[in-house]
């Protein structure tokens, strides 16, 4: 069994080495275009090799280049304003629902990208619910698991090293309009649990979902034009006496397309392999957005 673990390893490291960009002149692109906001700042930098450490300061910057936007059929110019950030010379708001066009031209590179701008989205209303007692699991350095799932998965026979733990779960419930009508199948939803805990007390959820990232016609309404959606994490505690400790959550939604989704799901460990990107003879992400956030406290 060992030998097999260590034959995995392997593979999987010789995997992550046959990713890593030979080209190293390649432009990378950082935009988000919000719904119904001023126009993005547009960061544009040079790629590197995966295994070097990455500055991000001026030798990196892409310096110089030529940015523009069409949006309805209008160009929006963009200047440099530091180094390797561009900024649009003209105020325009992005129009939800509209195609939006990216053109760069750098040295002797021409980079482009287009995406759309989805509708407005914004949280109807929230529901959270604290256990009033906690409940055990195992602890595996900063990794909860649920223990209805314990035995299913073989941890104790691993031999892990994982040892008894207490939280506290605390599960939010979150409600949001859906107008898009015969375009909701265009768009995605990243939603996110952002609890403000210390550093001993985070643990990872994994067995809890607490963010979720999926097309939204795959979210199922629960009235003619509301959706919902469920998540769920855990707070560590000492003693089953124990109070869960007070703290913020942060709730975060957004709308946005196939492109950001991807991006955000396979962009977990970047120093491994290069994340998916939308940028045409480039590298990056040149995406679309509406959000909505909610904080509340949690005692």
């Amino acid at each position: 069994m060992k030998f097999r673990y260590l034959l995995i390893a392997v593979i999987f490291l010789a995997g992550c080495d046959a990713v890593q960009p030979e080209d190293t002149s390649l432009l990378v692109v950082e935009a988000f275009v919000m719904s119904e906001q001023s126009l993005p700042e547009i960061i544009l930098r040079q790629a590197a090799p995966l295994q070097d450490p990455y500055q991000l300061d001026s030798s990196t910057a892409a310096m110089g280049a030529q940015v523009g936007l069409t949006l309805q059929d209008a160009l929006i110019p963009y200047r440099m304003q530091r180094p390797g950030a561009y900024g649009p010379l003209d105020s325009v708001i992005a129009v939800p629902g509209e195609s939006i066009a990216l053109n760069v031209q750098w040295e002797d590179q021409l980079v482009t990208a287009r995406t759309r701008i989805p509708p407005l989205i914004s949280l109807d209303s929230i529901e959270i619910s604290v256990s009033d007692t906690p409940v055990s699991g195992l602890l595996l350095d900063s990794l909860f698991i649920d223990p209805t799932q314990i035995d299913s998965l073989g941890i104790r026979a691993l031999g892990t090293g994982a040892r008894e733990g207490l939280v506290h779960l605390v599960r939010a419930t979150v409600y949001w309009e859906d107008h898009t009508g015969n375009d909701g199948n265009d768009w995605w939803i990243r939603m996110q649990l952002l609890p403000t805990l210390t550093q001993d007390q985070r643990l990872s959820n994994y067995f809890l979902s607490s963010e979720v990232v999926q097309p939204e016609e795959d979210i199922p309404f629960i009235d003619a034009n509301r959706r919902s959606w469920s998540g769920s994490y855990a707070v560590p505690v000492a003693s089953q006496t124990d109070p869960i400790s007070q703290h913020g959550l942060r709730i975060s939604i957004i709308r946005c397309t196939e492109a950001y989704a991807d991006f955000v799901s396979q962009s977990s460990n970047p120093g491994e392999y290069e994340p998916p990107s939308n940028i045409l003879h480039g590298r990056g992400i040149f995406a679309g957005l509406a959000v909505d956030t909610f904080t509340v406290s949690i005692k």
